[in-house]
């Protein structure tokens, strides 16, 4: 969908809200952009988990997710992350809509590995035509990183991936990912730019490492899908933007 940037935001920064955030949402709302927002919130769901004294337990990055754990997930990205970020939105006059129960009917997943994550999920499908309606009735829908199973099951998803899926399934013409470094530093400095056929090269070099890996391998194949440039960052314009040049 032409005109879309789908921004993916972390839970903290979402509780947070800058005044340089609000003004830019406004500035692409008024330009005639269509905004999706993605969000995670690993704080809050560290929190009702220490409150209910349940130990934290990740692989590889991932949070090991049981049964029981998804009922304080759900609780967590809906009710607290999700609720307060959209009220926020709302009351900074930017119109947007959480999606609660009709996220079943947009994101459509499966196990990653249940015997090693849980509940744990990775998106198959997103139903773009219900988020394009919303986006064509000029409201921004607001994603929790959750998704269902073809049986109904309800799955915790990396923010990252799903924000990468609803990018590629609207052809959006960007798509930020906000984290809490400044974007892809070399020798101290941010690289402004990566084209796609850098990005194996720097990670050769060692330029790129850690857990910056997958979120930049997961940049250049979206790139690669079909969505036009993404941005690594800590803010909505600045950092370093990946594109196929």
């Amino acid at each position: 969908m032409k005109e879309t940037i789908v921004i993916k935001i972390g839970g903290v920064a979402s509780q947070q809200l800058s005044l340089d955030f609000i003004a830019q949402v406004k500035a692409w709302k008024e330009a005639g952009k269509h905004l999706v927002i993605v969000h995670g919130g690993g704080f809050a769901i560290n929190k009702l988990m220490k409150d209910h004294k349940v130990a934290v337990k990740k692989i590889d990055g991932l949070r090991v997710t049981s049964k029981s754990d998804m009922v304080l997930v759900e609780r967590a990205l809906l009710d607290i992350v999700g609720k307060d970020l959209t009220k926020k939105l709302n009351q900074s006059g930017v119109d947007s809509v959480q999606l609660l129960s009709d996220l079943e009917k947009v994101v459509e997943a499966e196990f990653l590995d249940q015997e090693t994550f849980g509940y744990v999920g990775e998106v198959s499908h997103i139903q773009s035509a219900y988020l394009e309606q919303m986006l064509s009735d000029d409201m921004i829908p607001v994603l929790a990183s959750l998704g269902y199973s073809k049986d109904g099951e309800l799955l915790n998803i990396n923010a990252d991936y799903l924000a990468t899926a609803v990018a590629t399934a609207l052809s959006a013409d960007q798509l930020i990912l906000m984290t809490d470094v400044k974007g892809v530093l070399e020798n101290g400095a941010v690289l402004d730019s990566l084209s796609v056929q850098a990005v194996q090269e720097k990670i050769d070099q060692g330029v790129i490492t850690g857990g910056m890996i997958p979120k930049i391998e997961s940049a250049a194949k979206t790139v690669q899908a079909g969505v036009g440039q993404v941005l690594i960052g800590d803010n909505l314009t600045s950092g370093t933007w990946i594109g196929k040049d």
